[in-house]
């Protein structure tokens, strides 16, 4: 993993937290079901890439 790959990693879940906080910020529920969608899509994502043979 590059240096490049880490820090978009980062980035990408640092962004996902916020969006979920700011979601639950105003509502609790509402952070929960924006965690659990975000947690689905990585899920789905991985899998696809896993499938394709991509490191």
């Amino acid at each position: 993993m590059t240096p490049t790959d880490k820090a978009t990693l980062l980035v990408g879940l640092l962004g996902a937290g916020a969006v979920t906080t700011g979601a639950a910020l105003l509502h609790p529920a509402a952070g929960w079901i924006v965690g659990g969608l975000f947690g689905l899509a990585w899920s789905y994502l991985t899998a696809r890439a896993a499938a394709r043979g991509v490191a």
